[in-house]
């Protein structure tokens, strides 16, 4: 017989929350990375191919095993319902701010020519962009998810009343 330790709820919670505020800095860390080595060093693609790959790999594997379970994708309460377009705001912001450097860094004379209300209005035209694009994934994902866990609450219906 194989000998079991076991342990206490609240340090498998604490190991657990640890764990994953880790994984949370990893993740930024390697989005950072791919930032600042595709827009500011514009390095090759496959200088930055994996950390690539780890992040959106990572997020991607994230968002199934979330929708295939039926869990939350953002968290339960009001917070949660406001993440989408928190989450938009902020990715338009990161993608402006990171789009503008490198495109300032590129095309510095270009803009002195062309004035300085033609690298706002580029800087608009992203932030829109990245913004709406985003959010209209991240409401998808939301829709999908919901869409699941009305499937999984009516098979979870069913099965109690069959019993």
């Amino acid at each position: 017989m194989k000998k079991q330790n076991s342990q206490d709820e609240r340090v498998v919670a604490q190991r657990r929350k640890i764990n994953s505020e880790a994984y949370g800095i990893l993740m930024i860390v390697l989005l950072c990375s791919i930032l600042v080595q595709q827009f500011l060093l514009n390095a090759p693609f496959k200088q930055y191919a994996v950390e690539f790959i780890c992040f959106f790999g990572m997020s991607l594997y994230m968002i199934i095993r979330y929708m295939t379970l039926g869990l939350n994708i953002y968290g339960e309460g009001k917070r949660a319902k406001a993440l989408p377009f928190v989450n938009s705001i902020v990715v338009g912001i990161v993608v402006t701010a990171t789009n503008g450097v490198s495109n300032y860094i590129q095309y510095a004379e270009q803009y002195k020519e062309d004035g300085i209300s033609y690298f706002i209005a580029v800087l608009a035209v992203t932030f829109i962009s990245a913004t709406v694009s985003c959010f209209v994934v991240m409401y998808s994902l939301s829709y999908l998810n919901k869409k699941k866990q009305a499937k999984i609450q009516k098979q979870l219906d069913e099965k109690e009343q069959d019993e």
